[in-house]
């Protein structure tokens, strides 16, 4: 008869219990991580975090990063691969985690991994990557190299770039094969325009520019680009990092009215059997080098 009495007893003690914070939820990560050597379960503290979605952005940015290094550590070089695509795509924001991780990925694995295509690298000669699932062929354009590939959003897959040229938050092309029905791509076009603004909420005054929108030929096929502004700070709010065996909080109440002008540049293409999205981001003042290069990339193109 004393067994009931007992479990309302813990169940009053666990609701009682004050729940943990994102922040020291990112420190247990952290601890497990860098001190007790718990990898498995680092990585699924960190994806416990990423998966709630804190309001604060800069948690989630941390528990990406630190993710990728896990798996890194673990000796995944495929998975922190993958996870360091998402910290660039997903994170670009936070520019000096996505450096971080960066240099790390280049330091520890000079070969860079491709996981949804067959990559042609040879020196003196331009980067190629043919998409394994739609055919989607292309070419990096002088001074670009292709980084990588990952499974993406919305049942996609996506290819890195980068540029000694510009710096950037990110250069992809993004694909997937179309099943649909509909075979009016421009009304297609112009939706897959106005509802990156879904996609963009987060991103301080995303807007693409009206007179920007251009319907285009890419490959033989409709396309459509445009270019959207936003600005960001040029100071990110509260960070949690490992100094000195322990977690410190910098800058904890850091605000600044100081911003960044920035420009994201889009070209969307609609075939019969393919849609891909080819974009990149970076200050407003190197948007006509980004366009030059995302256009060199597109015109590339071998759209099934």
């Amino acid at each position: 008869m004393r067994l009931p009495v007992l479990a309302v007893a813990l169940a009053l003690a666990s609701l009682s219990a004050p729940a943990q914070t994102v922040a020291e939820q990112l420190q247990k990560g952290i601890f497990a991580q860098q001190t007790s050597g718990d990898l498995d379960a680092a990585i699924q503290i960190f994806r416990q975090i990423i998966a709630s979605n804190p309001v604060d952005r800069s948690y989630a940015a941390q528990a990406q990063l630190h993710l990728a290094q896990a798996l890194l550590q673990k000796g995944d070089l495929n998975g922190a691969a993958t996870e360091y695509n998402i910290l660039a795509a997903n994170y670009s924001d936070f520019h000096d985690l996505v450096a971080s991780m960066s240099r790390t990925m280049n330091a520890v694995n000079h070969e860079r991994v491709f996981t949804r295509g067959t990559v042609t690298i040879s020196k003196g000669e331009p980067d190629k990557f043919e998409h394994t699932v739609t055919h989607v062929a292309l070419t990096a354009p002088p001074k670009w190299q292709l980084e990588g590939s990952s499974e993406s959003s919305d049942g996609g897959d996506i290819v890195m770039f980068s540029t000694s040229e510009i710096r950037t938050d990110i250069l992809a092309a993004w694909m997937r094969a179309y099943t649909g029905h509909e075979t009016d791509f421009t009304a297609m076009l112009r939706h897959d325009a106005e509802h990156k603004a879904q996609d963009r909420k987060d991103y301080t005054g995303w807007a693409i520019r009206p007179e920007s929108v251009q319907l285009r030929t890419i490959a033989g096929h409709q396309a459509l680009s445009a270019v959207a502004d936003y600005t960001e700070p040029a100071i990110q709010g509260q960070m949690v990092v490992w100094r000195n065996g322990q977690t410190t909080v910098v800058n904890p109440h850091a605000s600044s009215t100081e911003t960044y002008k920035m420009a994201e540049y889009f070209i969307w293409v609609r075939s019969p059997k393919t849609f891909v999205q080819f974009f990149g981001r970076a200050k407003a003042d190197d948007l006509p080098k980004l366009q030059a290069g995302l256009d060199q990339l597109a015109a590339t193109a071998v759209i099934p």
